[in-house]
């Protein structure tokens, strides 16, 4: 599993993403777009919370119905509709928040993970089965050990290299389609 911070980074580079789409700006303010992009990124964590609350175990629901795709698009679609803006917005806003959730799963099933069952149960309530991709390229981290465990330093310094390098491969791509195609999401 990565790690809060790993996770906030996907977050920033969400925000990264949108932050100058004009029908954005117009609603949210660069801060509240900021916090919305990092707490989205983080929410499948609130397994923790729950697991707590309800087991007192904190590690009793960890990567499982909150970290589904099914979930994060219910999610979405509920604070998309909550929010006060024109369809054309709240359609791309819910999707750049599902992204946002996704990056989450994504990045959890691309960390080393040594609790079993390995992976994340992205596909529930269809499945309940755990996946995780069969490379993984971060360290994942060790709960057992103390968070200051220098395996998990190195995989804080690890996210903190590859997610950015992640998300300017998603940058590069964006702009190459907008240029090469005549695509743009502006007007």
């Amino acid at each position: 599993m990565s790690s809060p911070i790993g996770h906030s980074l996907a977050g920033i580079g969400g925000f990264l993403l949108i932050r100058h789409y004009p029908d954005f700006s117009k609603h949210f303010s660069a801060k509240a777009l900021l916090t919305t992009g990092i707490i989205f990124a983080n929410l499948p964590d609130i397994d923790f919370i729950l697991g707590y609350v309800f087991f007192q175990n904190i590690s009793a629901l960890h990567r499982q119905f909150t970290h589904s795709f099914f979930l994060g698009i219910l999610i979405s679609i509920f604070v998309g509709y909550c929010l006060k803006i024109s369809n054309k917005t709240r359609y791309f806003f819910i999707s750049w928040l599902m992204g946002l959730y996704f990056s989450h799963i994504f990045l959890d099933m691309l960390a080393y993970d040594r609790y079993p069952p390995a992976g994340v149960q992205c596909f529930f309530p269809f499945n309940f089965s755990y996946f995780s991709f069969p490379i993984t390229i971060l360290g994942g981290l060790n709960a057992t050990d103390g968070i200051w465990h220098f395996g998990n330093v190195l995989t804080i310094l690890q996210e903190i290299v590859v997610i950015p390098l992640l998300f300017l491969i998603i940058l590069s791509v964006k702009k190459l389609v907008k240029n090469k195609l005549g695509f743009s999401g502006n007007k």
